[in-house]
Order: C-alpha cells, then sequence, then structure tokens
C-alpha cells in the first residue's frame, strides 16, 4: 500500500492552505508598509508646497514693509526676522571646465627613429 492513500486529504489541504495564509500576511504587511510610506511621502511632498508657499509670503511681506519705509535694521531690532537667502542647487546643469592659468607645454620625450637610434626631440628640433 502506498503512502498516499494512509494521508488524510483534508488534513493535507489545512496545512497548505495554512502556509499560503501565513505567506499572504506577509504581503498584507509589505502591502500596508508601502501605502503607509506612500502616504507620508505625500505628505512631506505638500508639507514642503506649503512652507515654499509660506515663505514667499512672507518675503512679499518683508518687501512690502521695506518699501513703506521700515529699515532692515528697524525690523530685526522689533524682532523680526529677515526672509532666509535662496538656496543655491548643489547640482549645476553643465559641468564647470577647468580652467588653465598657464599653457599647456609638451615634456620632451625620447624617440626612436625607424633605424633604431634613440633621439632626443630637443636636440633634433
Amino acid at each position: 500500500m502506498s503512502a498516499i492513500t494512509t494521508l488524510d486529504k483534508s488534513a493535507v489541504l489545512a496545512r497548505a492552505r495554512e502556509a499560503i495564509d501565513t505567506r499572504t500576511r506577509f504581503v498584507e504587511t509589505l502591502f500596508d508598509a508601502a501605502t503607509d510610506a506612500a502616504a507620508a511621502h505625500s505628505a512631506v511632498a505638500d508639507a514642503r508646497d506649503a512652507a515654499a508657499t509660506a515663505d514667499t509670503v512672507f518675503e512679499k511681506a518683508y518687501r512690502d514693509a521695506l518699501a513703506a519705509g521700515w529699515t532692515a535694521a528697524e525690523l530685526k531690532a522689533a524682532g523680526l526676522p529677515t526672509p532666509a537667502a535662496p538656496r543655491r542647487s548643489g547640482r549645476r546643469s553643465t559641468p564647470r571646465r577647468s580652467k588653465a592659468t598657464t599653457p599647456t607645454v609638451p615634456t620632451p620625450i625620447d624617440t626612436v627613429p625607424s633605424d633604431g637610434a634613440a633621439v632626443d626631440e630637443q636636440a633634433t628640433a
């Protein structure tokens, strides 16, 4: 008699379903974590947009105060902050070219003429 006939079909299927359920829980946890991460990144982007808008409004109000006759020193003495200087991007759109301060002069090298005798280039120039 084979070993397969001694097994209980419902017990085998129950173990298989349990294994599938365990693996499915990992996928469910992964899905929930990915959803939470996406929501957090979206909240960060929204906060950055809100901060940029607030900075723009603040800078305009500061310029308006200066245009109305207030000085930067008076505003500072009143305890008001000055707008932050705009940040410069760390990346350049085009790479910098190196600036050569002196022209490059080739160094003399020994050359070997076709007859095999070594000749110094400066001696032949």
